[in-house]
């Protein structure tokens, strides 16, 4: 656990170098940009990448934490699910399945594709996730290691490194986990590209009906965007996430900022609504506001 604090307290120091590093360019950018302060259309295009990137890790967020629930309920052996045609597209597989002991590696398996629809969003998973569990989760110290194998979104690449681990009940009897990525990527159709470097911490409240469980979000990010342009971004105020119906009951962002610090471009924020599922997202730059319309599918396509 040592070792775990050292590692998560030189990562912060490395988010609050770049920051400084990152909003440092950015001010000598708006410096000589004073005559043209207003959204461009490329500003808004990085806002849609932004969310859109966001999204996609915590739908493979929301995909681990189901198959591992499955797996969880089915005592650890294989499973299959279904999607939207009903056919069996889905393979979950875990290894040594009779063996008790951990940790245990989950595969999800998408084969060459296998499709969800909601709200009038088709999203087609193609290719593995691979979970690597060292204990049954709701153990404090317990982790969730997600790795991909060709594994793609609507056509964009997902790779990276997203550890996920239980760090029990805070002071408030709130349970706690950490979540870290580590080289995540996102590779588009066109071969464009968008890393980052994650370091949040989930605050997950609990109630007795868990459809009305909610999670706060704190923490940073880091990488560079479609255009090779560094960026930092901070979560100003807690995202909240809550299970939405309209999605299938997953986790789903409903309020909450965000400011992202571009190296070239200043600074945005990004608002993800007012508490309800409808997805009404803002950016917001030089006091001026746009609204974004997410959806599940990459703006190139």
């Amino acid at each position: 656990m040592l070792n775990q604090i050292v590692i998560v307290m030189k990562t912060k120091s490395l988010f609050s170098t770049l920051l400084f590093a990152v909003a440092g360019t950015a001010v000598m950018f708006n410096a000589c940009s004073k005559d043209d302060e207003r959204i461009t259309e490329t500003d808004i295009t990085l806002a849609q990448d932004e969310v859109y990137i966001d999204a996609l890790y915590n739908e493979v967020d929301n995909l681990a934490e189901n198959a591992v629930r499955t797996i969880d309920l089915n005592d650890y052996r294989s499973a299959m699910m279904k999607s939207t045609d009903e056919t069996p597209c889905v393979v979950i597989t875990v290894d040594r399945p009779d063996d008790l002991m951990f940790p245990k590696i989950i595969t999800i398996d998408y084969g060459e594709g296998c499709s969800v629809i909601f709200r009038d969003d088709t999203i087609t998973y193609r290719g593995q996730i691979i979970i690597t569990v060292t204990e049954r989760f709701m153990i404090q110290g317990a982790q969730r290691i997600v790795t991909f194998n060709d594994f793609y979104i609507n056509g964009a690449k997902i790779e990276g490194i997203r550890t996920i681990t239980n760090l029990g009940l805070n002071d408030e009897g709130h349970h706690e986990t950490a979540v870290r990525l580590e080289n995540g990527k996102i590779t588009f159709a066109d071969g464009s590209w968008i890393s980052r470097d994650t370091e949040i911490l989930r605050e997950w409240i609990r109630k007795e009906d868990w459809i009305e469980d909610t999670i706060y979000i704190t923490g940073s990010s880091y990488g560079t965007n479609a255009l090779g342009e560094q960026y930092v971004r901070e979560i100003s105020e807690p995202v909240m996430m809550i299970h939405c119906y309209e999605y299938h009951y997953r986790w789903v962002r409903v309020a909450g900022t965000v400011t992202v610090t571009n190296s070239q471009r200043g600074v945005f924020t990004i608002d993800f609504g007012d508490g309800t599922c409808e997805g009404a997202l803002t950016m917001n730059k030089f006091g001026e506001r746009h609204n974004l319309r997410f959806r599940y599918r990459d703006r190139r396509i």
